[in-house]
């Protein structure tokens, strides 16, 4: 499998590099520790918690929720349908949401 790990009830993949953890397919229910990656979360129905800083986070797809902390100077970037996403940063981040139904909401 090659860093690519299988969970039950959920179809996709989840890919995990030094530099990326990639989710994509539907119904992955996971932690991830971000270390300074990037997290790419693509697809329906995620529910993805990342502790640590992630560099940047981009949410792709219809009905993920994402809890997640974005470094200063990141990009958080959001396309598509009724995405949760609870975010939190340092410092400023540079943002993009573009699709209907998102709640995004910053955290303390």
């Amino acid at each position: 499998m090659g860093g690519a790990v299988a969970q039950e009830d959920a179809v996709g993949e989840v890919e995990l590099t030094d530099k990326l953890i990639s989710i994509s397919g539907s119904g992955h229910q996971r932690t991830f520790a971000c270390d300074g990656r990037k997290l790419e979360v693509v697809g329906t129905g995620h529910t993805i918690t990342a502790t640590g800083v992630c560099s940047s986070v981009e949410i792709l797809g219809v009905g993920n929720v994402v809890n997640v902390e974005v470094a200063p100077k990141g990009r958080l970037s959001i396309t598509g349908t009724d995405h949760t996403v609870r975010w939190k940063s340092q410092g400023k981040i540079a943002q993009s949401v573009t699709g209907t139904g998102h709640r995004v909401t910053r955290i303390n």
